[in-house]
C-alpha cells in the first residue's frame, strides 16, 4: 500500500511556534548531553567520595577513643575528674569531633563535650541529598583489672561535607566552562558550514532585485560548490542581457549629471533639483539642503596623490550615498571639489539634525579606514527651504552655517534657529568683517541672560544665570551670538568679543547680589595666553569671583587638552568654578573629564531634544550623567523645551536643566 510522502513528513502543530533551526537543535543537544553527564558525574563521584568520607570519619572517630581510653586509665583509677575533664577538653578543642562522651559502667555520664555540626558554608539541601553517617567509636577505660567506664567519641563531618560541595562545585563549573567552549565551537561550525547557502539565497534575491553579484569564495563542500557554481553562471548570464539594455542609457546619463569620482551628482544635478523643487508652481513643496565639506583633501593630494584624494571622495560618495538613501526623496551630489550637496524633501529641523548627526558620525569612518590622517574630516551646513525662497538664499544660509559648524568644533554641524531672511544680516565675509569691527569699537554688546534650575526645585531657586549676547541688526533686530559668533571667531575678533564681555559681565555681577552668572568664553580665547593672562587679572581684582562661572565648548578643550586643562587650573586659582557647554557635539570620548579638573558640563541640545522620543540619545545622556557623577562632575541638560523631556531628564538624575522651560532669556538690566 502506497502512502503520500506529504503525510509521513508532516510534523505535528503546537509543539514549536516555527521550524526548529539547526542552532536550537544542537543547542539542545550539547545542553541536554552536558546536563546528563554532569549528573551521572556527580552522582557517582559524589557518592564515591561521601563512601571514603564515612569510612575516614570512623577511623578518626576510632583512634581517638582507643588513644584516649588508653590516657583516662591512670586518672580514672585515681578518679580524678578535673584531670580527665582537661585531658578530654584538650582533645575536643581542637574542633574535629561532634560529640565525646565518658560514660561511666554505671552508666553516669561522667564527662559529655558536644559540638554542634556547623555547616554554614554547605546549603541545607545538598546535606540532605548527600547525608554523610557519623559513626560513634568506642573505647575502654579500665581501673585496674575492672571495666571503669566507656569514651563515646563521634568525628564532625563539617569538613567532610565541605569536603563534598566543593568538589561538586568544581565538578559543575568544569562542565560549564566544558559545554560553553564545545557549543560555541559546534555552533561557530555551523555557521561557517552553512554561509554559502545563505550567500546563495542572498545571490538569489540579488538577482530578483537587479543586483548580479558574483560568488568568489567556492565552498569546499563539493555539492555546495556545484550549486554555487550554477548560480554564479546564471547571475553572469542574466547580468550581460541586463548590461546590453541599459548599457547605453547609464553612459548618458553619467556624461550629464554624475560625478565620476564619487559616483554621486554633480553640480549641474544638484543645482538642477533645488530649482526645481523650489521654484516648481505645480508641486510646492519644502525641505532642507546640506552642504558638506570635506576638510584637508587639497593637503592629502599634495602629499600622497591625486589617487589617495579620489579614493577619499568616493568613500566619502559611499557613505553619503548609503545614508540619504534611507529617505525616499532625497538627492545627493558632489558640488564643489571637497563638498557635498544633499537635497530632502519633506523634512522638518528636527529630521534634518538628526540626518546631519548621523553624517558627521559617518565620516568619522574615513578616518578610521585611514583614508585620511587628520582627525578633522568634515563639516556639514544646514538650511530650511521652504515654496517661494531662493536658491541663492539658501545657499547662503547653509554656506553661513557650514563657516560655524567649521568654528564650532571639529566634526560638527550646524544650522541657524531662524531663517536669514527674517533678519537682515550681512551677506558676504567683508561685509561682516565691517559690521563686527563697528559692533566692537562702539561696545555694541548687549546682554541677555537664561537660568539655569534644578529639573524638581525649578526657577525659584536658579542654579545660575547664564549669559547670553546679542548685537542689534541693521533693522533693528537683535542678532544672537550663534549667528556672529562664528563668523567673528573664524575672522580673528573672538578675543575682542571676550574681553567686551568679560567686562561687561565682571559690572553686572557687581551691581548685583547673589545671582550667580555663567560667562561663554570662545576656543580662540582660551588659547589664547595674552587673553587667558588678562582674564586672570581682572578676576583677581574682583571681589565676587565666587559668583562667577567660566563656560567653554567642548571643541576648545578637544583642540588642545592640555592648554585647556592649564587654563581650567588659572581660572580656578583666580577664585572661578569652570564648565565645558555643548558637550557630546564632538563625538569624543569621555576619558579626559578625568584630568581638566571642570565642575559641571551641559549636555548638549541636540541629545536632550525629542529625548522621550528617542532611545539612542536616552542611553547616551545616562551614559554620561552615570560617567560624570562618577568623577563628581555636575551635569546640566540643555534646550529642555517641553513637559515629556523634562520628564525624561529628571529620571536620568541630571543636576540642572536650561531651556524656555525653566525659562526664556531675558535683557540684563
Amino acid at each position: 500500500m502506497q502512502t503520500d510522502s506529504t503525510e509521513i513528513i508532516a510534523a505535528p502543530t503546537g509543539i514549536w511556534p516555527g521550524p526548529m533551526t539547526l542552532y536550537r537543535q544542537l543547542t539542545l543537544i550539547i545542553i541536554a548531553l552536558f546536563v546528563a553527564g554532569f549528573i551521572g558525574t556527580v552522582t557517582i563521584s559524589t557518592g564515591n567520595l561521601r563512601h571514603f568520607l564515612s569510612d575516614q570519619l570512623g577511623s578518626h572517630a576510632q583512634d581517638t577513643a582507643t588513644s584516649l581510653g588508653l590516657s583516662l586509665t591512670p586518672a580514672m583509677q585515681n578518679k580524678d575528674i578535673p584531670v580527665m575533664n582537661s585531658m578530654v577538653d584538650a582533645i575536643f578543642d581542637r574542633g574535629f569531633y561532634q560529640s565525646i562522651a565518658v560514660v561511666s559502667a554505671a552508666g553516669e555520664t561522667l564527662i559529655e563535650r558536644i559540638n554542634p555540626a556547623d555547616l554554614r558554608d554547605v546549603p541545607g539541601w545538598f546535606t540532605r541529598l548527600f547525608s554523610l553517617e557519623v559513626p560513634v567509636a568506642d573505647a575502654v577505660v579500665m581501673s585496674g583489672w575492672k571495666q571503669a567506664a566507656t569514651v563515646n567519641v563521634a568525628s564532625h563531618p563539617g569538613s567532610a561535607y565541605r569536603e563534598l560541595w566543593n568538589n561538586t562545585v568544581d565538578t559543575f563549573w568544569l562542565f560549564f566552562i566544558a559545554a560553553i567552549i564545545v557549543l560555541l565551537l559546534g555552533l561557530t561550525g555551523i555557521h561557517l558550514l552553512l554561509q554559502p547557502l545563505r550567500r546563495v539565497e542572498l545571490q538569489a534575491e540579488a538577482i530578483c532585485n537587479r543586483r548580479y553579484a558574483i560568488q568568489e569564495n567556492l565552498p569546499k563542500t563539493r555539492e555546495l560548490r556545484t550549486v554555487v557554481k550554477a548560480m554564479n553562471r546564471l547571475a553572469g548570464k542574466v547580468n550581460d542581457i541586463f548590461n546590453d539594455q541599459s548599457g547605453l542609457t547609464e553612459r548618458l546619463r553619467e556624461q550629464a549629471y554624475m560625478d565620476p569620482v564619487s559616483g554621486l551628482g554633480n553640480r549641474h544635478y544638484f543645482n538642477r533639483q533645488l530649482r526645481n523643487l523650489i521654484e516648481s508652481p505645480e508641486e510646492p513643496a519644502q525641505g532642507a539642503a546640506l552642504l558638506l565639506e570635506l576638510e584637508n583633501l587639497e593637503d592629502i593630494n599634495t602629499t600622497s596623490g591625486f589617487q589617495a584624494g579620489d579614493r577619499l571622495l568616493q568613500r566619502a560618495g559611499e557613505l553619503i550615498a548609503a545614508r540619504s538613501g534611507k529617505y525616499s526623496h532625497c538627492y545627493s551630489a558632489r558640488i564643489s571639489g571637497a563638498g557635498f550637496g544633499i537635497i530632502i524633501v519633506d523634512i522638518n529641523a528636527a529630521s534634518a539634525d538628526a540626518l546631519a548627526c548621523d553624517l558627521a558620525r559617518d565620516m568619522l569612518q574615513l578616518h578610521i579606514e585611514q583614508l585620511t590622517n587628520h582627525e578633522n574630516v568634515a563639516h556639514i551646513g544646514v538650511a530650511l527651504w521652504q515654496p517661494g525662497d531662493s536658491v541663492t538664499a539658501v545657499l547662503a544660509a547653509a554656506d553661513l552655517a557650514l563657516q560655524s559648524a567649521r568654528t564650532a568644533g571639529e566634526n560638527t554641524w550646524f544650522r541657524h534657529a531662524s531663517a536669514l531672511r527674517d533678519q537682515a544680516l550681512p551677506v558676504g565675509a567683508g561685509d561682516w568683517q565691517e559690521y563686527l569691527g563697528l559692533a566692537i569699537r562702539d561696545e555694541k554688546i548687549v546682554l541677555y541672560s537664561q537660568c539655569v534650575v534644578h529639573p524638581v526645585a525649578g526657577p525659584a531657586n536658579p542654579l545660575h544665570r547664564e549669559i547670553l549676547l546679542r548685537i542689534p541688526g541693521s533693522n533693528g533686530d537683535l542678532i544672537a551670538a550663534g549667528i556672529f559668533m562664528p563668523m567673528a571667531e573664524y575672522m580673528g575678533l573672538a578675543t575682542q568679543v571676550d574681553m567686551l564681555t568679560i567686562a561687561r559681565a565682571l559690572e553686572l555681577v557687581a551691581a548685583t547680589t547673589d545671582t550667580r552668572y555663567a560667562i561663554n568664553l570662545t576656543s580662540t580665547a582660551m588659547h589664547d595666553p595674552g587673553f587667558v593672562a588678562w582674564l586672570c587679572e581682572q578676576l583677581e581684582s574682583s571681589d565676587h569671583t565666587d559668583r562667577i562661572v567660566i563656560e567653554v565648548p567642548e571643541y576648545g578643550v578637544l583642540r588642545n587638552i592640555e592648554s585647556a586643562s592649564d587654563f581650567i587650573r588659572q581660572v580656578k586659582t583666580a577664585g572661578c568654578d569652570c564648565g565645558i557647554d555643548h558637550f557630546g557635539r564632538g563625538f569624543s570620548s569621555f576619558g579626559y573629564l578625568r584630568r581638566i579638573g571642570i565642575q559641571y558640563l551641559k549636555i548638549d541640545g541636540s541629545f536632550i531634544h525629542d529625548i522621550d522620543k528617542d532611545a539612542d540619545n536616552r542611553f547616551f545622556v545616562q551614559a554620561l550623567v552615570d560617567t560624570a557623577h562618577s568623577l563628581d562632575i555636575t551635569v546640566i541638560a540643555e534646550a529642555v523645551e517641553t513637559q515629556e523631556e523634562l520628564e525624561v531628564v529628571s529620571t536620568m538624575n541630571v543636576d540642572g536643566i536650561q531651556g524656555y522651560l525653566a525659562g526664556k532669556p531675558e535683557p540684563v538690566q
